[in-house]
């Protein structure tokens, strides 16, 4: 059936908002291997929207200037029926990080659907993209006298104690530093300990 006047104009004011339903991963940096989550939140207030039945989404990785579709973690043999996501509600999908680069995921994000037909069968369907994210080969390692280093490769220090390397014993050492660079996982517990250990300088 073809939309009305009345429903196209719903329908293109909708498709305008549904960027506020954008899907964000939980970090921004992955190294290779590594799991994570993207998250999606239906931001309306009284609309469902809909998602692949399949699988919810795609990755993308930046190759030059362009955005190259990289498939997705499920086989799938056909689309499956669309699947609802009502106002307020949210989805909540793994992610696997691939290959070094910059990624994004595409959400194919229908409304105006039928639950008992596929996505491609909806009234509209937007691609909606992810925040881009960054994968980074592994290799973080606690080094130094006191384990109070992390970096890419083993280095040599001096073996004095200071009181706040002991807060360094339950941090967590990756690709937590800028750019992707290996530094301590900045969290409230580390910048108390580290306080309290009367040091103010940055955690490397």
């Amino acid at each position: 059936m073809t939309p009305g006047p009345g429903s196209t104009r719903w329908l293109l004011a909708a498709a305008a908002l549904l960027g506020a339903c954008s899907p964000v991963t939980d970090r921004g940096h992955y190294e290779v291997g590594e799991q994570g989550t993207v998250t999606l939140l239906n931001h309306f207030a009284a609309t469902t929207i809909h998602l692949g039945g399949c699988g919810h989404f795609e990755y993308e990785q930046r190759i030059g200037n362009e955005w190259v579709a990289q498939g997705s973690d499920t086989v799938c043999v056909w689309e499956g029926l669309a699947e609802p996501l009502g106002p307020g509600a949210v989805a909540v999908d793994p992610i696997l990080a691939r290959e070094p680069g910059t990624w994004r995921l595409r959400y194919p994000v229908g409304i105006g659907c039928s639950q008992s037909a596929p996505l491609s069968q909806c009234a509209q369907v937007e691609d909606l993209h992810s925040n881009t994210f960054e994968v980074v080969a592994g290799g973080c390692v606690v080094t130094g006298c006191s384990g109070q280093i992390c970096a890419e490769e083993h280095v040599g220090t001096t073996c004095e104690w200071r009181p706040h390397y002991a807060c360094y014993r339950d941090a967590r050492c990756g690709r937590f530093g800028a750019d992707g660079r290996c530094g301590w996982e900045s969290t409230p517990e580390l910048a108390a300990c580290l306080e309290e250990a009367g040091s103010q300088s940055s955690p490397r």
